[in-house]
């Protein structure tokens, strides 16, 4: 495209134009009018068509009649006071080509527009989106001030969505995003040319999550928002076990009854009720438990209890925010592996079909799994371990440090360092009073075999943070709810199968599988194609009409939703 310059004052809209033969003609609703290159100076041009080339289409956009200078003054206007546009140099732009005329007259878009905006507010991620909302209510605002200030949060929306394109797994899984930056001027001349074409509606749609799970989502932070019934609090300290009586069997009734996991009683049936925690109000709570990821087991421990105290308003946050996770999410399905971190969950599919489900481990609180997509491409049978520097430093110095047969019998080696030409040191001959963590200039080095920390497989995918699928000698760690405990890989309980179709993929039958696990050798297998894997965090979700889900947010991503309080009231017409 050529942008040339017309000496002529004249102010126009974005056009698109493309320089041709030295010729260049302005694009109006009507005609084009032919301007030797001499003359240009300021203006966006479109091609003139000739014998040689056909002319191509020509997307035709208004020419203001105002000026920019008329349509900043005009638009100032239009400023309620108190109200400080954050994005004025846009909005004069956007203005300018409307020929500052109202943009926001299709009260159908104004909702969907509101709505979207909602979803934000009450993610909590940036308050901004609910200071918008709560000005909007202002019962003087002119239309003209309810117009701009429409379109100020449009231009907000938009830059939010731009920046979690661009950055979302620091965006959304932190305190609060701090600032909303300027849209693109690509943003900002699609809007125009939106407005313009007659479709804003449909533009508006395009900037909401496309996930197949949105819908349901909205669904049910509707749901929530417009719960109406009273929500006890349990306030008990100690396991609440089956057939025991409690006084907290009175707030547990009624909260299964607003989750209508239980039915309505009668009034007389109210007055008979016990306080004996019986039979149907278990099986209430193994579902209840069962939708948050809890162990159905019926016993009201600390966790159960936690989620049993959380309100309809609180989780409508909850579900807004993960919403907004979407963005960063490919739906479920085609070819790949989706491990949900916070729900310990590992998915396989293979062209649309589920072919492996595994229970997994991940890293702990304070040694996160990153959020992040990769590939994996090969396989590793036998896998030896080098154990990574900072492991080394945090875990296995100190234990040495203290009893230096402990690497011995862990099978460790230590290694003089990381080169071809290491070798191996005795950890009886280092000085270890002298020795601190941070300065222990060694490589720790684990065989391959049956004890191995990485157990008989390794899931090699490139990434900048080290991580990888793996399986573990130490089982018995799936039969735990939390398991939050890894220093940042996953583990994967059924490591076996995963092995067994990704070598099987490779051209390996399971008796050349058998062989190489009897042998002990280290085994390296190119994936044919390249498998996509997706660590994700999702706290909440609903999938395919099935029951609203929740999980324990383990990394404390969701504590952005407290900042939603203040605005959802005002919200619930929204939704």
């Amino acid at each position: 495209m050529a942008h040339q310059p017309i000496k002529r004052a004249i102010a126009y809209s974005v056009v698109i134009g493309t320089l041709l033969s030295g010729h260049y003609a302005i694009a109006t609703e009507t005609e084009s009018v032919t301007l030797s290159a001499p003359e240009t100076e300021n203006a966006t041009l479109v091609p003139v068509a000739n014998e040689a080339m056909p002319a191509p289409a020509i997307v035709a956009m208004n020419i203001p009649q105002v000026t920019e200078l008329e349509a900043r003054k005009k638009l100032q206007s239009w400023i309620p006071t108190g109200y400080k546009p954050l994005y004025l140099t846009q909005l004069v732009k956007v203005y300018q080509a409307n020929n500052v005329t109202l943009i926001w007259q299709d009260e159908k878009i104004v909702q969907q527009l509101q709505q979207q905006i909602a979803e934000v507010a009450i993610s909590g991620i940036q308050p901004q989106f609910g200071q918008w909302l709560t000005q909007l209510e202002t019962p003087e605002l002119t239309k003209e001030a309810r117009d701009l200030i429409l379109s100020d949060a449009f231009l907000g929306y938009i830059s939010f969505v731009e920046q979690v394109n661009k950055s979302g797994t620091s965006l959304l899984y932190r305190d609060v995003m701090k600032t909303l930056p300027s849209p693109t001027d690509k943003s900002v001349v699609e809007l125009q040319q939106n407005i313009q074409n007659n479709t804003l509606g449909s533009f508006v749609i395009s900037y909401a999550p496309s996930h197949p799970y949105y819908a349901l989502m909205k669904e049910e932070v509707r749901k929530q928002l417009h719960s109406s019934v009273v929500w006890p609090e349990m306030q008990g300290t100690t396991s609440l076990k089956p057939n025991q009586s409690s006084q907290e069997v009175v707030p547990l009734r009624q909260i299964l009854r607003n989750l209508k996991l239980i039915p309505e009683l009668a009034e007389n049936e109210q007055e008979m009720a016990t306080t004996v925690y019986d039979a149907p109000l278990v099986a209430a709570v193994k579902l209840f438990q069962t939708a948050h990821g809890l162990e159905p087991d019926g016993i009201i421990g600390r966790q159960t209890r936690v989620w049993l105290n959380i309100t309809p308003a609180q989780r409508a946050s909850i579900m807004a925010l993960n919403i907004q996770r979407l963005r960063l999410t490919p739906a479920i399905g085609d070819t790949g592996i989706w491990v949900n971190i916070p729900d310990f969950s590992l998915y396989f599919y293979a062209n649309n079909e589920l072919i492996l489900d595994s229970k997994v481990i991940v890293g702990r609180p304070d040694r996160k799994t990153p959020i992040m997509s990769s590939a994996l491409n090969n396989v590793v049978v036998n896998p030896p371990w080098n154990v990574p520097t900072s492991m080394t430093r945090k875990d296995i110095v100190p234990r040495g440090k203290a009893d230096p047969s402990y690497f011995s019998r862990k099978g460790y080696t230590i290694y003089s360092g990381w080169g071809n030409d290491a070798y191996p040191i005795n950890p009886y001959d280092i000085d270890w009073q002298n020795m601190s963590a941070n300065n222990f200039p060694y490589r720790i080095w684990q065989a391959p075999g049956p004890t191995n920390s990485l157990g008989r497989y390794k899931f090699n995918m490139p990434n900048s943070d080290a991580i990888y699928l793996h399986d573990t000698p130490n089982h018995s760690l799936f039969s735990k709810n939390m398991r939050a405990i890894s220093s940042g890989c996953i583990r994967v309980n059924k490591a076996s199968e995963l092995a067994s179709i990704l070598l099987g993929d490779a051209g390996w039958k399971q008796d050349r599988i058998d062989a190489a696990l009897k042998r002990g050798s280290t085994q390296y297998a190119p994936i044919p194609e390249r498998i996509p894997v997706y660590l994700y965090y999702q706290t909440a979700w609903v999938a395919q009409e099935n029951a609203p889900q929740y999980r324990a947010d383990i990394y404390g991503y969701d504590k952005v939703t407290i900042n939603a309080q203040p605005y959802l009231e005002n919200i619930k017409k929204y939704f």
